[in-house]
């Protein structure tokens, strides 16, 4: 890829891929981290946005899956430290505040439902953008979402997640 195609295509996606980093992880250095991760993939893999649908929707899922797996390896090393430190509380014992909650919530659901329900209420996409986004039946999506909010009911409960 040349510089000024690269140059390019940073300054009119950055901003976004940022944005949406950080609202996954909640965090703007770990975001800025991603960031900078996503664009060494697309000097990587040329081929493969350049082949997608859309290069928005590939660099969209490229930094939802990257903010994923750090949220799943930063589980891990928490996991980790509690077996030699005190637990830490379920979600439902810590006070509420969202960018917080949203964290701890999905470091107790699947990977495949995280995705899918950041698609879902973070992007606003519809469920057959979701499917096709994702390459499931948007009937798969639908239930895939039903499972994400019994997951977050049974974690939170009913009164905490009333507005106040």
């Amino acid at each position: 890829m040349d510089a000024s195609l690269l140059d390019e295509f940073f300054r009119r996606y950055s901003s976004g891929v940022l944005r949406r980093a950080n609202a996954i992880l909640g965090d703007r250095d770990a975001a800025k981290d991603v960031m900078q991760e996503v664009f060494l993939r697309v000097l990587k893999a040329r081929a493969e946005w350049a082949s997608a649908a859309s290069p928005v929707a590939w660099l969209y899922r490229v930094t939802t899956n990257l903010c994923l797996r750090r949220l799943r390896d930063s589980a891990r090393h928490r996991r980790i430290l509690r077996t030699f430190l005190s637990p830490t509380p379920l979600p439902s014992e810590q006070p509420i505040d969202s960018a917080l909650t949203v964290q701890a919530l999905m470091r107790h659901v699947p990977s495949d439902l995280q995705e899918i329900a950041i698609y879902y209420f973070v992007d606003h996409m519809s469920q057959d953008e979701i499917a096709l986004m994702v390459g499931l039946p948007r009937r798969t999506v639908g239930y895939r979402l039903e499972q994400f909010r019994t997951r977050v009911h049974a974690l939170v409960p009913r009164r905490e997640l009333a507005p106040s």
